[in-house]
């Protein structure tokens, strides 16, 4: 059913030809790149707080995308079906296994923390945040890239997560120093995480002599999820231990705070990160980068920023 349903949705799509293909492109890209920046915007800039929680869904949810994605080992839909024909462009983002939808699963951890944060007060921002979860859904099904279970189940991972971490901030924020007992316990799942993909073994079939999935792909996708999980718990660890940072101050500093924030990812994912890739491989790149950049993220650069603010 899953399958009929996308070559439904192929010949509408090749009717309509580019006019709502490129939409859907660009709905499906922001919610993972998009979702990054305004993470660190929030955190830096806004909320210390919001962006915590926005965060910890995101990181989290990331990283129970890869181990079930790679738990599964399902094929994308043009594997299990020629007929299917995905949107050119979208092939890019759609590497490897197919479920369930990380695309979806980031957009249901990212706009589901929004809404949550939001409060009861603001209605129609909850109601666009869910709109926007069910678009992004929508345009991974609708360039052919994932079946709906695929989508569905990302889903109702987002929301279990929205739950457990709910749960676990609203403990963190009447016992604070529960937090070091949460991440300590997170840092040793994502380490048994990643045991588990270097070890656990994957399916080798081929078409016409050519690998459908290379393992090797696969175990790099969740050593990222994994590194960058591990970057924000050591992260949050050391913050909320010797940082304590503030968002404060005027929108000018909050701007310039964002700004000058920027270069070192830039220079870390353009630069640094090939000659890593080209010494220690793919695999265990990722884990180091995207470690280190989570950690950036949560911990070292706030810490800069709050001592050169402190003495300003």
């Amino acid at each position: 059913m899953d399958l009929r349903f996308l070559l439904l949705l192929q010949e509408f799509r090749n009717s309509a030809g580019s006019f709502l293909s490129e939409p859907m492109m660009l709905i499906s890209d922001f919610s993972t790149y998009g979702a990054v920046v305004i993470c660190v915007v929030v955190y830096w800039g806004v909320s210390r707080s919001s962006g915590y929680w926005i965060f910890a869904n995101c990181a989290s949810g990331l990283y129970i995308n890869s181990i079930l994605k790679l738990t599964a080992c399902v094929y994308r839909p043009w594997i299990r079906d020629p007929q299917i024909i995905p949107y050119e462009r979208a092939l890019a983002s759609a590497t490897g296994y197919s479920f369930p939808s990380a695309h979806s699963q980031i957009a249901a951890s990212f706009y589901g923390s929004c809404a949550v944060r939001a409060g009861k007060g603001r209605r129609i921002f909850r109601v666009i945040c869910i709109v926007l979860i069910l678009l992004v859904g929508f345009s991974r099904t609708f360039l052919g890239v994932h079946t709906p279970q695929d989508v569905l189940v990302s889903f109702a991972a987002g929301a279990a997560l929205l739950w457990a971490n709910g749960m676990l901030f609203a403990k963190i924020k009447r016992e604070p120093s529960f937090l070091y007992t949460a991440a300590a316990a997170g840092i040793v799942i994502v380490i048994i995480g990643v045991l588990y993909f270097h070890f656990k073994s994957y399916p080798m079939e081929y078409i016409d002599g050519v690998l459908i999935v290379d393992p090797a792909e696969m175990r790099a996708d969740g050593y990222m999820a994994a590194g960058a999980a591990l970057g924000f718990l050591c992260g949050a660890l050391v913050e909320f231990r010797w940082v304590r940072f503030e968002t404060d101050g005027t929108v000018l500093r909050r701007v310039i705070r964002v700004i000058l924030g920027v270069p070192f990812p830039l220079v870390l994912l353009l630069f640094i990160k090939p000659f890593v890739y080209s010494r220690i491989g793919e695999v265990n790149g990722h884990l180091i980068i995207y470690g280190v950049l989570a950690f950036y993220i949560i911990a070292l650069y706030p810490a800069l920023f709050a001592t050169v603010e402190s003495k300003l």
